[in-house]
């Protein structure tokens, strides 16, 4: 099948607003490790991708503004390279396997782009042409075509929305499995790697960001990565955050449950929180809907929650007001997602960052559109290193009892995390784990049950 990228290159220059020149994007080259002839697993730039569904190294790719023309440059037939990784494609072959219109070897490159008004690139790229026939776009048109890039990227086709929910139902299955394997004894390690066979098996070879296996007082380490220690609790929760790439589309989802399958009275009061604050961020999912106005209400529903078990005493307002709440819920709701994991535009360069303690961690600002699609991943920490500070503080001290927190620390960390597609009057949720405290409970119990029969 060949991907309609077309469509891409379309909505780009839709955004671009230019009436010549060409645009040429560099494919990533393939690398060595440090001192082997041994290559680093590669991975095609994501916005290179986009536009060319292009997943081998060292092309390019040129469009031309005025007549939307796509010519695809290919690397040279290297007699070494083909002894080692066998025959390339041929120029014909390439030209019905890609949505393009021409495919030539990187060669005619240069003389192509001398031919051109102006050459835009994108800025990250740092591309520079020998010679000065070839006339390189001002800074400010190249700044232009990668916002032009960002805002075609995050509006994603029917097609790539499909691409997507195989992501996620490949990364859900697989978080099922994690859950059925659960127990006293296993390691974080071998949780992960559960997780990675049933991506792998699925087609899924890459993961879109370092899983997060993290159980106990470690589920309280937003980035916890070192997934090496033994369970050794029953009543620990275990925090995973893991979800694999497939066909250059990223999943993002996460899920806590208890290892023994069985949540104890103070991890199913914080799950169920955590579980209303992301429901209540789905209500107010919909295009023309402000991201840090359904992060407020992520935090409203922390705020009234954690006033409800004694963790923190106060008018809910106030402790708004005085940030308190972000020493439990210290990141953003989320994020956009698509071919890269924090998809682009990653900020809005149009609007400030909010510097308060509860706000400066969002990684966007900006009103949803129809075909965007997004995380909603609300959770609750007990991280001393961001709760100590208001316990000794003067100011907020009275705003926590001690006591009650003390009670609860040992749930470590919850975060559940979907992706979801913005629709004009709502969403469609793409993630499929289960994630209500009976469906968990009841699949863990089912598979115990299995597990005590083979045994």
């Amino acid at each position: 099948m060949v991907l309609p990228t077309r469509q891409n290159v379309e909505k780009v220059l839709e955004h671009f607003n230019r009436k010549d020149g060409v645009i040429v994007v560099k494919g990533k080259e393939l690398r060595e490790r440090d001192d082997t002839d041994v290559e680093v697993d590669f991975r095609q730039e994501s916005s290179f991708y986009y536009l060319t569904g292009v997943a081998e190294p060292g092309f390019y790719v040129v469009i031309d503004v005025a007549t939307k023309r796509i010519q695809l440059f290919a690397p040279p037939v290297n007699p070494d390279d083909v002894v080692w990784m066998g025959y390339p494609d041929s120029l014909e072959t390439l030209q019905t396997k890609y949505d393009v219109d021409e495919a030539l070897y990187t060669t005619d490159l240069d003389a192509r782009l001398k031919e051109a008004s102006a050459v835009y690139t994108i800025p990250h790229f740092n591309l520079t042409f020998k010679d000065e026939a070839i006339k390189s776009a001002s800074t400010e048109d190249n700044d232009a075509l990668y916002a032009a890039i960002s805002e075609a990227r995050i509006v994603k086709a029917d097609w790539e929305i499909e691409v997507m929910r195989k992501a996620n139902k490949i990364s859900s299955d697989a978080h099922v499995k994690v859950m059925e394997a659960a127990k006293t004894g296993i390691n974080e390690a071998e949780l992960y790697a559960i997780f990675l066979n049933e991506s792998n098996r699925n087609g899924a070879f890459f993961q879109s960001y370092m899983p997060i296996f993290g159980a106990g007082m470690n589920a309280a380490t937003l980035h916890y990565n070192k997934n090496n220690a033994t369970i050794e609790n029953a009543t620990d929760m275990i925090l995973v955050d893991a979800g694999c790439e497939y066909n250059y589309y990223a999943s993002d989802i996460t899920r806590t449950f208890p290892v023994g399958g069985k949540f104890t009275e103070e991890a199913a009061t914080i799950y169920s929180i955590v579980l209303d604050m992301q429901k209540a961020c789905f209500a107010e999912l919909k295009a023309g809907a402000k991201w840090e106005d359904i992060h407020t209400v992520a935090l409203e529903v922390a705020a009234e929650g954690l006033i409800k078990t004694g963790i923190i005493v106060g008018e809910k307002q106030e402790l708004l007001d005085k940030d308190v709440v972000a020493a439990f819920f210290p990141h953003g709701i989320g994020h956009m997602i698509g071919i890269d994991v924090h998809d682009v535009p990653k900020y809005c360069t149009s609007v400030e960052r909010i510097d308060r303690p509860s706000y400066r961690y969002l990684r966007m600002r900006r009103t949803l559109a129809a075909g965007n699609v997004v995380t909603v991943e609300p959770g609750i920490y007990f991280c001393e290193f961001m709760i100590d500070p208001v316990v000794k503080a003067e100011e907020t001290k009275k705003y926590i009892n001690v006591d009650i927190l003390n009670k609860y620390k040992s749930v470590g960390g919850v975060r559940i995390e979907d992706n979801l597609v913005v629709t004009e009057d709502g969403y469609v949720n793409l993630t499929t784990a289960p994630k209500e405290i009976a469906e968990i409970e009841a699949l863990m119990a089912e598979a115990s049950s299995k597990k005590r029969k083979l045994e």
